[in-house]
């Protein structure tokens, strides 16, 4: 029988996630922050773990113990599903057969990234537009998307702002663009999640914030992650001077 494994031990679950490499950050932010759901198949030794929250889950450990197929009657479908090796991937297709789909990621290195190009990129910000660092009076006004990005790992976007940062580029009061360090800061890396309102596409304006973002990270001594789920995410990744393009999967399954 599976069970909710203690928030206050949930680090000592760490090792047995070691070999999850993709959103790894978001994945330690379930078990550093205490947000979401752990189960395990067995508290004193778990063999098997599942950390989830909303649609989003990573299952690690022993992917032939009996106890999996319970892990996977919690998954609802089109939830995104993140495993660390084929083993899991075989017994995923195993138990969801055809029902079960691949959803292709690229993740990026960040090791080239360059202030210098940075700063040019936002010299071409449009006139009348200006960008400026989030606060907690323009936080408020943060699309619905952007707001249940920030609550993945923080309880509150007043704690989010507190703890980390982001920036905005505005039309009067309203925000055309935003680029924020969507995930908890460990070891001074954290992920990135970008958005533009759809009046402002094709403008460029996802570069520019991104630029803004990742100058200031730079100059902080921080590192930004970049995870891309879709092709044009991935070419923006690369205009920014993010390099080697790693592909994989995350899966889900689908109801027929």
């Amino acid at each position: 029988m599976i069970e909710e494994y203690p928030v206050e031990k949930r680090l000592d679950l760490l090792p047995l996630f070691k070999n999850h490499n993709y959103l790894r950050l978001l994945l330690e932010g379930f078990l550093r922050e205490g947000i979401g759901t752990l189960h395990v198949n067995n508290i004193d030794k778990p063999t098997v773990a599942m950390a989830g929250r909303k649609i989003i889950y990573f299952l690690a450990g022993d992917s032939s113990d009996p106890s999996v197929p319970e892990f996977l009657e919690l998954i609802e479908t089109q939830r995104l599903i993140f495993i660390p090796n084929e083993e899991w991937l075989r017994r995923l297709e195993t138990y969801w057969e055809d029902k079960l789909k691949p959803y292709p990621r690229t993740k990026f290195s960040s090791e080239n990234l360059d202030i210098n190009h940075m700063q040019e990129i936002q010299k071409a910000l449009p006139e009348g537009l200006v960008i400026e660092k989030l606060t907690e009076a323009t936080i408020k006004n943060i699309s619905k998307q952007a707001n249940n990005i920030t609550r993945l790992l923080f309880p509150s976007t007043e704690n989010f702002i507190k703890r980390n940062f982001g920036f905005c580029i505005l039309d009067g009061e309203k925000i055309a663009s935003l680029a924020l360090a969507a995930s908890p800061i460990y070891d001074k890396h954290f992920e990135i999640h970008i958005e533009t309102d759809p009046a402002y596409q094709r403008k460029g304006l996802a570069m520019i914030s991104c630029a803004k973002l990742i100058e200031y990270s730079l100059l902080e001594g921080l590192i930004p992650h970049w995870d891309a789920d879709n092709e044009p995410s991935a070419k923006l990744a690369m205009k920014l001077g993010y390099t080697k393009p790693e592909k994989y999967h995350a899966y889900y399954w689908l109801e027929k």
